[in-house]
């Protein structure tokens, strides 16, 4: 075989399928599904996995277990630390501190001067440039309701668990419900042990528990229903009312005496919408707590059920307060201080608790979801190098607690320049848009468009109110690529044709918020969030320096391996036509049917004395392969040649083998 020869089979070696059991095209294509879970944005959970995937799964289980009960426990302590007057509490007094440090000392009141000379240099410059107050009054608003929270932040995080505490509150406390065929009780028991929200002890309702024995299961729904009536200060209950009808007045006193609201009306609205409405819960909780009364919730507890009661309550049962949850409020939102630092402080506090514990707005469960990152956090961090604990500690402390704060972050990113979509107007404008968008959806859905000429008109109507025929060329720019990032937020939506379902089933699924979700989630999670995360893991780095096993060995490691395999792609030299060949290559003399050893071929090689006859093919139609003879050379004719391309030829022989005669049967063909 000629030089050429084996040169163009070894490139072909370097390109041809891996038959061993490592390759991933054999194993159902890891490399393409790890390549397609990047892209998806879920990229840094796999390499932040990958990076922890040496430690022990039973040790790590175990410390998990531990430190998400001590989590747990540990928080029960803190709640009620947040409780009564909020200059009282943790909150508060690390408010206060951040007041006094700002009004009383020279450093203080300097950082506070130029806080505030910041921002009205801010708001002076958003006056004068239409980009400046787009960025600092504009945003848009994430309608998806799984975006919603993580969008909004801690307050976000409060909003989700206030709704579920005011949920749990005001359900029946008789835990049954109307079926077709009369009262079917939900579970096998009432819920006695929410008495003590109202101040009973466990010996109390333990008693009143045993007063109703022998009655039927309906029999003390009514009774304990009447039994929270009295509690909530109806002195004589009127028995002869249905289970349902004393439900309600249960309910509307919950509601209106225990919570605060005005009305029942009002938190109904509140709890479709409750991160949107802050105000309204703020107020109806100071109504509740004031001259010093509070509400303590039960939620999940056992009181006055035995051993195992006290069980349940220990481990997944919690009790909160009103005042604790009005207090969280005014340190989220920065409603209890009056300074930058004053406001911050409360404020960080409540992120770093929520991002370490999960408990500074959830139940008793969640902590078990951050007691792993932390398990994981103190294993790599014994089994680290000698003088690297402290390193490795920090590194993986900020580089978990950044990717916390970076989905916050990436979010409000990606709806901060989604507001350019009002560059054209401005608070009030933007406000009149919502009120006219809001509108017409209501219109749409009760399907008061009979035509789509009618939906188009009344969106035009509304999208009127953004006013951008007065836009100069680059705010244009931004405006449409603000809507084109929007996508299916914020807009319109598809038309509600009353006499057609199933097309508004098929236009429904059509949305383009099939495409904007998807869309905000890669460049949050994909784009953003990376890059924060980085960011703050390379800061500890400068300052506390590199650990040996650092967590972004992974991502370093991927990096590095696809420069070095477009390197190797770049470098590898393509496989040439045959035909273009010299007339001397042997693939060429085969595939154009030509005999070698013919002493008319005056293409024949005087190198070898190789005796090919005119390939001829089998019944299926393929070459078989022709006869060869070879002269060992004591010089060898190939040098150079990578020895790795060698073995794995001779390894794969057979099979690379009959590739080549496949490939030179289906050149012939053609």
């Amino acid at each position: 075989m000629t030089e050429q020869g084996i040169n163009l089979f070894n490139n072909f070696i370097k390109k041809r399928p891996n038959f061993t059991a490592n390759d991933p095209t054999m194993q159902g294509g890891n490399e393409a599904i790890q390549q397609a879970t990047q892209a998806s944005g879920a990229g840094y959970v796999n390499n932040r996995l990958n990076a922890s995937k040496d430690a022990d799964p039973l040790t790590t289980l175990g410390l998990t277990t531990a430190i998400g009960y001590g989590i747990g426990q540990g928080m029960d302590y803190f709640g009620p630390k947040c409780e009564g007057k909020y200059e009282k509490t943790i909150l508060g007094k690390l408010g206060s501190w951040g007041d006094k440090f700002s009004q009383n000392t020279k450093v203080g009141r300097f950082i506070e001067k130029n806080l505030r000379k910041l921002n009205v240099g801010w708001y002076n410059l958003s006056k004068k440039s239409s980009v400046v107050y787009t960025l600092r009054n504009h945003s848009t608003q994430p309608e998806w309701q799984f975006a919603k929270m993580p969008f909004h932040g801690l307050h976000g995080f409060l909003s989700m668990d206030t709704h579920n505490i005011l949920e749990q509150y005001t359900k029946p406390i008789s835990n049954v419900e109307r079926k077709f065929l009369g009262f079917i009780p939900r579970s096998s028991k009432n819920d006695f042990s929410k008495l003590e929200q109202y101040g009973l002890s466990e010996d109390a309702i333990k008693n009143f528990k045993n007063s109703l024995s022998g009655k039927t299961f309906l029999e003390q729904a009514k009774a304990l229903q009447i039994k929270e009536l009295e509690l909530l200060g109806i002195r004589n209950v009127d028995s002869s009312k249905t289970l349902e009808e004393l439900q309600s007045i249960a309910r509307e006193l919950k509601i209106t005496k225990k919570l605060g609201f005005n009305s029942v009306a009002e938190f109904d609205t509140v709890m479709k919408d409750v991160v949107g409405h802050p105000k309204e819960i703020m107020q109806a909780f100071k109504k509740a707590t004031a001259g010093g009364q509070d509400l303590h919730i039960s939620i999940g507890r056992g009181t006055g059920s035995g051993f195992l009661g006290k069980l349940k309550s220990h481990f997944f049962g919690r009790k909160v307060s009103i005042s604790e949850y009005l207090n969280k409020y005014k340190a989220t939102l920065g409603k209890g201080n009056t300074t930058h630092l004053g406001r911050a402080l409360p404020k960080a506090l409540g992120w770093l608790v929520e991002g370490c514990t999960n408990r500074f707005a959830g139940g008793k469960l969640a902590p078990f979801m951050q007691a792993f990152i932390f398990a994981d956090m103190a294993y790599h961090t014994a089994k680290a190098p000698k003088g690297e604990h402290g390193k490795t500690l920090i590194e993986r402390f900020v580089n978990d607690f950044s990717y916390f704060a970076a989905m916050t972050l990436g979010l409000m990113g990606i709806h901060k320049i989604g507001g350019g979509k009002y560059i054209g107007t401005d608070n009030a404008g933007r406000e009149a848009y919502r009120a006219a968008l809001k509108a017409h959806k209501e219109l749409n859905k009760a399907g008061a468009f009979l035509t789509k000429k009618a939906f188009k008109d009344s969106l035009k109507s509304v999208n009127a109110h953004l006013n951008v025929d007065g836009l100069k060329w680059y705010q244009k720019i931004w405006q449409k690529a603000a809507r084109f990032i929007n996508l299916g937020n914020e807009n319109g939506g598809v038309w509600n044709n009353p006499n057609a379902k199933v097309m508004n089933f098929v236009r429904k699924i059509a949305n383009k918020n099939l495409i904007g979700v998807p869309l905000r989630i890669w460049l949050g999670m994909a784009v953003i969030t990376p890059i924060i995360v980085k960011a703050a893991t390379k800061t500890v780095h400068a300052i506390f320096g590199r650990p040996t096993h650092s967590v972004l060995d992974e991502d370093e490691e991927e990096e590095n391996n696809e420069q070095i395999q477009g390197q190797n792609n770049n470098a590898q030299t393509p496989v040439k036509d045959p035909n273009t060949l010299p007339d001397t290559n042997l693939i060429k003399q085969t595939i154009n049917g030509q005999n070698i050893n013919d002493p008319n071929n005056t293409n024949s090689t005087t190198t070898t004395t190789q005796n090919i006859n005119n390939p001829t093919r089998d019944e299926q139609g393929r070459l078989q392969e022709p006869v060869r003879t070879y002269i060992p050379s004591p010089v060898s004719m190939v040098q150079g040649l990578d020895p790795t391309a060698a073995d794995m030829a001779l390894a794969n022989a057979d099979r690379a083998e009959q590739q080549i005669n496949d490939i030179l049967a289906s050149i012939r063909k053609g």
